[in-house]
């Protein structure tokens, strides 16, 4: 996946872990300003990417919004006016027959992103609109063994369940999001999400972790909304062990740290009450600030380079890591 919490945050017991070095010391001010350099290459990146390709897309739009939607709550310098225009703009496109003469709602993790994207914030009319619509694309794309799959979504060669399992528990965590707002939405909507949610945690109980260490971030936000307690701490033990010495995440266990995946790991550790005063927390921020660009971005390589294609870089890997690395660094502040 808001603003956020992409979840509602309640005090869970700290998880004991063997000690690590310690870090120096991280202020909220310096977190804050590298995440404010950053604001302003996302807004630009998906105003291109919205005047040049007219589309939403699952990365370059719903993470610009999900990113300045989190600013806007934490007090940081977001341009709300701009903010609202892309934000109407992504859900008339996604909501309407004026692309290729059909309603589709872009790629299965478009709608789950831009869902998420509006966690802790005022419900739009226009999302209120489009969450029914939403919702049919969900049980449209849903598989018979309760699972989703982006189509075009890169899968590990020795790893090939894991993609699923990433998709399927987005989709869980966009479904506890509407779930929030049921009392604006229609009855039926309501039924038919709760049914769509029991299949995907049945599909979800035979999943265990992989290579990927965001299938395990993202298993502990699920967790914290779906499991007892002592499950989403078992996950978050295991996500902590995993850091490397730089303080980040790799995209694969024993991988070099990476800004996409360092940023949904912190974005976790903060969605599990863990703060600047937490280590993990500070050796994370401190990897990040460390590997921002001047431009404001972070260097993040396609996940396609986990596969064939070494080094390779795009603009929507700059992009959706650049989000991830100031939602991750926003997650750890407190809000003002």
């Amino acid at each position: 996946m808001y603003t956020l919490p992409l979840l509602i945050i309640a005090a869970i017991p700290a998880v004991e872990l063997a000690p690590a070095p310690h870090s120096a010391e991280v202020s909220p001010k310096e977190v804050r300003a590298a995440v404010e350099r950053a604001l302003p290459y996302l807004e630009k990146s998906s105003a291109g990417w919205r005047t040049e390709r007219k589309c939403v897309t699952c990365h370059q739009v719903p993470f610009a919004i999900w990113a300045l939607n989190d600013a806007k709550a934490r007090g940081l310098a977001a341009d709300a006016a701009k903010l609202d225009d892309l934000t109407a703009w992504a859900f008339k496109f996604c909501t309407t027959d004026e692309n290729k003469g059909e309603r589709t709602g872009g790629f299965h993790l478009t709608s789950v992103f831009l869902t998420l994207s509006q966690n802790g914030t005022a419900p739009r009319e226009d999302a209120l609109k489009a969450y029914p619509f939403f919702e049919t694309l969900f049980a449209k794309r849903q598989k018979e063994d309760g699972s989703w799959r982006e189509g075009r979504q890169i899968k590990l060669a020795n790893a090939p369940r894991e993609a699923d399992e990433v998709d399927t528990m987005w989709t869980l965590l966009a479904i506890k999001s509407l779930e929030r707002l049921s009392d604006k939405l229609p009855d039926a909507t309501r039924k038919a999400l709760a049914a769509e949610r029991d299949k995907g945690l049945a599909f979800l109980k035979t999943a265990k972790p992989g290579t990927r260490l965001d299938w395990l971030a993202i298993r502990v936000l699920v967790a914290k909304e779906y499991d007892p307690p002592e499950k989403a701490r078992e996950y978050l033990k295991e996500l902590r062990d995993q850091q490397n010495a730089d303080g980040g995440w790799g995209y694969v266990r024993g991988g070099a740290s990476y800004p996409h995946t360092t940023g949904e790991c912190l974005y976790a550790l903060g969605v599990m009450s863990l703060d600047a005063t937490d280590e993990s927390v500070r050796r994370a921020s401190k990897y990040l600030l460390a590997s921002q660009k001047s431009d404001g971005s972070w260097a993040a390589k396609s996940r396609e380079t986990f596969n064939t294609k070494p080094d390779l870089v795009r603009d929507t890997s700059v992009h959706w890591g650049t989000a991830w690395a100031a939602l991750g660094l926003m997650q750890t502040l407190p809000k003002k």
